[in-house]
């Protein structure tokens, strides 16, 4: 393996799904779509350029680097070899960007990625194509989803309330905060919440990348992580955060309710006591969610110009089989204390072929 990380960050949501792609909290469901089809974009897009392949490389992002996370990415590792015929070398990281790049380069030829990373990498390769994502609890692609938060300080919710609102929040004075993100390559940590900025203020942003430095906001910090933005704002150095709800929530007292209602605007969330890094610093410090935006699940992608066809379609038949989806330390059963596996039977009843033209609703995004 590569880079390794040595915090914690967890993939796992230890909360119940709800099945529905409507609108939320008056905010569309960012991606909402589904399809009928039974194989992925990248089936019909790969060649045969790469017919010699005797090994693949999968990279991680680094919310998935963690070596909370090896038993299950090694239990993938085995899945690949299976269905590839061929060893397989797992590429952990510590930066969004060099997933990207690797992806997109044909260092690696499959990566698990978030919609938007999927989507730079798309950009400087137009072979990277969607292969698998993980479907919602009921095996389709109608729920599966997460959630982008955007949040302050518990004892500083009041100053964003606001009646006028259905949400009875809003993010009118933001303005001139400390504002903490992910990475400007992360879809829930940055391109959506970025989004809903620009949608709030159209006359003071006009493209996204105007609040990637100080301007609006007074200071920008990127975290790197999940855990690493909601830290920097539980911890101080930023006012307002965005993060979102599967990477963070293990670490967290849940408020009670379904999953689309604990992460609406107003919940209130502590953190743990005994949380281990990186939130061992800031144990029983609270945040409250003021803006929520539902998001599409991420791919694993595949670029097609490093894997041979045959070897694409041998690795979607794999990965959407009954074999994989009950393989427990890819999907963790319901109930189940942190096994090491990287998704929950709470979440997703397992892979499902997704086409490139789901996440149009993505790179539609300002």
């Amino acid at each position: 393996m590569s880079e390794s990380v040595k915090r914690p960050l967890s993939r796992r949501a230890f909360l119940s799904v709800a099945g529905s792609a409507a609108a939320v909290f008056g905010l569309g469901l960012v991606g909402c779509g589904s399809t009928s089809s039974t194989g992925g974009a990248a089936t019909s897009g790969a060649t045969d350029a790469a017919a010699s392949v005797d090994k693949i490389t999968m990279v991680w992002l680094p919310n998935e680097s963690s070596a909370e996370f090896d038993a299950g990415r090694e239990a993938f590792g085995k899945v690949l070899e299976e269905a590839a015929g061929v060893p397989v070398e797992l590429m952990t990281t510590t930066d969004y960007n060099v997933a990207i790049e690797a992806i997109a380069s044909g260092k690696a030829q499959l990566a698990n990625m978030g919609a938007q990373g999927f989507i730079e990498a798309q950009k400087k390769n137009s072979a990277v194509q969607p292969l698998v994502t993980t479907s919602d609890p009921d095996g389709t692609l109608e729920g599966a989803k997460y959630f982008s938060r955007i949040c302050v300080a518990e004892d500083q919710m009041d100053a964003y309330r606001d009646s006028s609102e259905s949400t009875g929040f809003s993010i009118a004075n933001i303005k001139g905060k400390k504002m903490s993100f992910v990475s400007p390559t992360s879809t829930s940590g940055f391109k959506v919440p970025s989004n809903a900025i620009m949608k709030a203020f159209p006359d003071d942003v006009k493209s996204s990348d105007e609040l990637t430095q100080a301007g609006f906001f007074s200071q920008v910090l990127f975290g790197n992580s999940h855990p690493g933005s909601a830290v920097n704002l539980l911890q101080g150095d930023a006012d307002v955060a965005a993060f979102d709800d599967i990477d963070v929530d293990t670490y967290l007292d849940v408020p009670d309710g379904d999953r689309d209602a604990v992460n609406s605007a107003g919940a209130v969330y502590k953190v743990k006591d005994g949380a281990p890094q990186p939130f061992d610093r800031v144990q029983g410090k609270s945040f409250g969610i003021i803006q929520s935006t539902p998001v599409l699940n991420g791919p694993i992608a595949v670029n097609t110009e490093a894997l041979p066809d045959e070897m694409v379609k041998k690795l979607l038949k794999g990965l959407t089989s009954d074999e994989t989806s009950s393989n427990e330390l890819l999907f963790a059963p319901e109930g189940t204390d942190d096994n090491g596996a990287i998704w929950s039977k709470e979440d997703s009843a397992g892979f499902i072929a997704v086409e490139d033209s789901w996440y149009d609703p993505i790179r539609q995004l300002s």
